[in-house]
């Protein structure tokens, strides 16, 4: 704080000349103060969580679609002054991660079904800050030219034409795994399933529909196989694929360490037909990043209203 009674003694003592060079110094350390302080209050209205811990890290599994939740995340916290860094790897390897606050936050938590395997292992290291998604489609697809094929029953009843395959992406994934409980529930025992990555599973479906071939696969949204293939989900009467929300996991202590992130992944949610034209944009060649960035220079209303509190 200025000690005016001290600059007031000395200006007492001086003569009528000195005294008016240190009535101005005195005035201009006021006006200095004054201004000093109207610039602190308004850093600390623009920048409120001063205390943040601002340095996080978002895990990325390797779905294009999580790339869009992941990179908005970055680019939005980026101009609120965080600097967020995406680790990529396997679901597995993620949670395993954000149970040990290796990562602060996963962007792809599938609950309660898909990723039923892991939060029984990891359910209680970490807490969900928001939904990104409810209720998400996924299941089993074939070509919209099958006509008489409507249903699993109908697919369990017709083993031959499908030449008792189904396709799926990984072994281990959620789908896989869900897959496998399918024949069980079906009776499907017949059946082989045929483990693959996603790309290569969507080659055999591309292939298939080319040829206007029979051929079923793990399908799910959003995803752009939805835009590029003119396919169908079969029904599921016996309730295998259940439906699935896709939350945002983040560590215990991240709400009080970083709240701006936090109020984001709470209050962020996209639309699918938005991802699914993401994704044939990332087909095309563009970056995820460079989507981002373009997303949030054109719906900034919407990016503020996430970051409400």
């Amino acid at each position: 704080m200025t000690n005016y009674r001290g600059a007031f003694i000395i200006f007492k003592k001086r003569s009528y000349k000195n005294r008016f060079f240190i009535l101005v110094l005195v005035g201009f350390a006021l006006l200095l103060s004054a201004c000093g302080t109207t610039e602190n209050d308004n850093a600390t209205e623009n920048n409120q969580n001063v205390d943040e811990v601002t340095e996080i890290s978002i895990g990325l599994d390797p779905y294009d679609y999580a790339t869009v939740s992941a990179y908005l995340s970055q680019v939005i916290l980026e101009q609120e002054g965080y600097n967020v860094e995406i680790e990529e790897a396997d679901v597995g390897i993620l949670y395993e991660a954000l149970s040990t606050q290796g990562i602060d936050a996963f962007i792809d938590v599938w609950r309660p079904n898909l990723h039923e395997s892991y939060l029984e292992k990891y359910d209680d290291t970490f807490e969900t800050a928001g939904t990104i998604f409810s209720d998400m489609p996924l299941g089993i697809a074939v070509p919209t030219y099958m006509e008489d094929i409507n249903s699993i029953e109908d697919l369990a009843s017709n083993p031959d034409l499908f030449e008792k395959e189904i396709f799926a992406i990984e072994p281990g994934s959620g789908m896989s795994i869900t897959t496998n409980k399918m024949l069980e529930d079906y009776e499907m025992d017949n059946f082989e399933v045929k483990n693959s990555t996603t790309a290569a599973m969507l080659t055999e479906a591309q292939n298939s529909i080319d040829d206007k071939e029979p051929i079923a696969f793990n399908a799910w949204r959003p995803h752009p196989m939805f835009v590029r293939f003119d396919i169908k989900f079969l029904e599921d009467p016996r309730n295998t694929w259940k439906l699935d929300d896709i939350e945002i996991g983040v560590t215990p202590s991240f709400e009080e360490d970083s709240p701006t992130a936090h109020i984001l992944f709470s209050n962020m949610n996209l639309d699918i037909d938005m991802v699914e034209k993401w994704l044939i944009s990332i087909d095309e060649g563009k970056k995820p990043k460079e989507l981002a960035e373009t997303w949030v220079e054109e719906n900034q209303d919407t990016v503020d209203k996430w970051l409400e509190k």
